[in-house]
């Protein structure tokens, strides 16, 4: 177990077994990480449904010292007191130590993602765009650019690929998709109500639907599949960095594993795209 990383990844993170009364904790952890801190262990309990004991347990799997060790490195980690955009970055640190801490968080980030990304739920949800009559993306705020990629990359495969970063046009498309289309909605915290309300309406229009966020999110729970993108990075804190870093690598994964099931039609499309831009270049 890697006992630099930061509990509210390591919560996500598929080397750690969690149970489903684990699960329970997870999400009422992530869902407001500041209130846990000043409840005792009697009320966490209570909320989640656990008993006490699979609280003091949790902790353990967490290389926590029982539940006060766990509040207590918790709170250290959603202080704001010595951080700014990147993890265990200084207010001293010169131009040479933001760029080997920049990269190394992105580093990190980028190598989590094969724990937490089911290649299973990849392959699956691949089958699922590739018999779809229409892929739409669905971003705000700093996963606006994300979804945006998406429809760059999805584009040239020959199928109608829209990214749509604006509320209520989201919640328009999302009233009139059906089951034949895909819905993909990127959240790095699975938090932000806009983005739920519209993947239930999404979900009783039946369209399928899945979320590049954080697994046991409120987003998650709408979503047929869900490719576990997490970071150790606070988004709470200051704007996200690697999480957006990790999204696009999540939607290469994706568009790739699409562009092998498609095959040669792919590349087709590739090669008239770059026959029609060579005039434009100088």
């Amino acid at each position: 177990m890697n006992k630099n990383i930061s509990l509210l990844a390591l919560m996500n993170d598929d080397s750690i077994k969690l149970s489903k009364s684990d699960q329970k904790l997870v999400e009422i952890i992530h869902a407001d990480p500041n209130s846990v801190i000043h409840q005792s262990i009697a009320s966490l309990a209570k909320l989640a449904e656990v008993s006490e004991p699979t609280v003091n347990r949790f902790c353990h799997k967490l290389n926590c010292d029982g539940y006060p060790d766990f509040k207590l490195k918790l709170a250290q980690e959603i202080s704001s007191s010595g951080r700014l955009f990147v993890e265990n970055m200084d207010r001293d640190d010169d131009s040479v130590m933001v760029i080997e801490k920049v990269l190394a968080s992105i580093h990190t980030s980028v190598q989590s993602l094969a724990n937490t990304i089911d290649p299973r739920v990849l392959n699956d949800a691949a089958d699922r765009i590739v018999k779809c009559k229409s892929v739409n993306f669905f971003g705000m705020g700093a996963s606006s650019s994300v979804a945006l990629d998406a429809q760059h990359k999805f584009f040239r495969f020959g199928m109608p690929a829209i990214a749509h970063t604006d509320f209520i046009n989201q919640r328009m498309i999302c009233s009139m998709l059906s089951s034949d289309d895909v819905a993909v909605f990127i959240s790095y915290t699975g938090r932000t109500d806009a983005m739920v309300q519209n993947a239930i309406l999404a979900h009783q229009s039946n369209a399928c639907i899945l979320g590049i966020t954080m697994r046991g999110s409120p987003l998650a729970s709408q979503c047929n599949y869900v490719l576990n993108a997490i970071t150790a990075e606070d988004t709470d804190l200051f704007t996200p960095m690697t999480s957006r870093i990790i999204h696009l690598a999540v939607i290469d994964m994706l568009a790739t594993t699409v562009a092998l099931k498609l095959g040669s039609s792919v590349e087709e499309n590739i090669k008239s795209i770059k026959k029609n831009l060579a005039p434009t270049r100088i």
